[in-house]
Parts: C-alpha cells; sequence; structure tokens
C-alpha cells in the first residue's frame, strides 16, 4: 500500500487535518536574550583574579585559600615561632635521648645488683644447709 498524496484518502486527510497534536510536546527554540535586563545599571567589568586569592586574618594568623585548599600563610613573626620551636623541639629530642640513655644506665645497674644479691643468696642458703 502506498500514500499518494495527489490523490488523498480520507485516512490521509484526517491525519493532515489534526495537527492540534502533532507538536504538542516539542520544545520551542529559546530567543537569544539580546538586551541586559538592568538597562540603568552599568557594566560590570571586575577581573576574577581579584576574587582568587582568598585570604583569612585570624588574631596573628592568616590563612589563604589556593587550590581548593586553606594555606598558612608565612609572615615575620611566623618564621621567628617556627625557628623558635624548632630549637625547642631540638632540645626535648636531645633530653629524650638523655632520658633512654639513664634509663639503659639504671636497667643495667639493676641487672648487676640483682645477680649480686642472687648470688649473696644462693651462698647463704648454702652455708646455713
Amino acid at each position: 500500500m502506498t500514500l499518494n498524496l495527489d490523490h488523498p484518502t480520507p485516512d490521509v486527510l484526517r491525519f493532515s487535518v489534526m495537527p492540534l497534536f502533532a507538536k504538542k510536546f516539542e520544545s520551542k527554540p529559546i530567543p537569544m536574550r539580546s538586551v541586559r535586563c538592568n538597562i540603568g545599571s552599568p557594566a560590570i567589568n571586575e577581573e576574577l583574579n581579584d576574587f582568587k586569592n582568598i585570604s583569612l586574618n585570624l588574631g596573628s594568623k592568616e590563612l589563604r585559600f589556593a587550590d581548593g585548599i586553606w594555606i598558612h600563610a608565612m609572615r615575620k613573626s611566623d618564621t621567628d615561632d617556627i625557628m623558635r620551636l624548632n630549637r625547642r623541639i631540638k632540645t626535648l629530642e636531645d633530653e629524650k635521648n638523655m632520658c633512654h640513655l639513664k634509663m639503659d644506665i639504671f636497667l643495667d645497674l639493676l641487672a648487676e645488683q640483682t645477680t649480686e644479691l642472687n648470688a649473696i643468696k644462693s651462698t647463704c642458703t648454702y652455708v646455713t644447709k
């Protein structure tokens, strides 16, 4: 069965007469916006680079937002604090090493005294028997 549009049949006429539902659900193209909505306002010409450097001041500390993370910003007083803290860490590590050395010496002395005491006890029990 072929359709011949030169001599339409009643079925073809019926479908061509009812264009009411043919394009009901098709979306219409959105026209391009040619004029700004806020005509009275001046155009914004700010650089986005001004907003890329976000910093937060909390007392003597400053944080900067860069590449999606907060980074501690260095100041002159911060570098002095870091140097002071590094010196303090070094002295504490030296003190810790000294404590370990003293502990080893005390354990050696304790072991020596324990063996001497056990030797004296064994001689005393040998003599008393």
